[in-house]
């Protein structure tokens, strides 16, 4: 217990990141393999797929986010997230969390409206689990969430990019890399608030 421990207190958003560690990609990668198999999904759906993106791939992925989020940030918000996502362009990489929808349709035999509380279910599931192997790793990590909207298509110029299914539907991106700096400090209200026992 006390390593899970350890490891969530740990992981935190770290926005300072670089690529200034031996750990690469395909560490990252084979990391993974061992790890998402293993992350629960309602009815075992298994609909969540993650891509791992590096080198060039990275630095295009970044650009076609900040392109589309011109156009949908105010100028304020703009200017307080294009130094998060400067950053994650030039970190070792980006970690993107998909839930193919296909797989949700014909995996979870339920409404949509159940359908969508599943399968974000996943793939927070499948978040957590990500950001505690690259706190194992040694590197730092972030959770955004740009360019989500499916029907209004703001990520298709993405699944174009990296050539994966139309029935992909992006959730998150998780920038990973060096740590930079230190976290900011994180405050907590107590626990007895946060777990109760009756």
């Amino acid at each position: 217990m006390s390593d899970f421990k350890d490891l969530l207190t740990k992981r935190r958003s770290q926005y300072a990141i670089g690529a200034n560690t031996d750990v690469t990609a395909a560490d990252v990668t084979a990391a993974l393999n061992e790890v998402i198999p293993q992350v629960p999904s309602a009815f075992n759906s298994q609909a969540t797929r993650v891509v791992v993106v590096s080198g060039e791939n990275n630095v295009k992925l970044w650009e076609l986010i900040k392109n589309v989020q011109k156009d949908v940030l105010d100028e304020a918000t703009l200017n307080y997230m294009t130094p998060i996502m400067d950053g994650a362009r030039d970190a070792v990489g980006t970690i993107l969390f998909f839930e193919d929808r296909d797989a949700v349709e014909s995996g979870i035999p339920a409404n949509e409206e159940r359908r969508l509380i599943y399968k974000n279910y996943a793939s927070a599931n499948a978040q957590l689990t990500t950001w505690l192997t690259l706190t194992e790793l040694g590197l730092g990590a972030n959770l955004q969430h740009f360019n989500i909207g499916y029907e209004q298509g703001f990520d298709r110029s993405i699944r174009e990019l990296l050539d994966l299914s139309e029935s992909w539907e992006l959730i998150a991106q998780m920038p990973f890399g060096s740590i930079e700096a230190p976290a900011a400090d994180k405050e907590t209200i107590a626990s007895s608030e946060l777990v109760i026992e009756r």
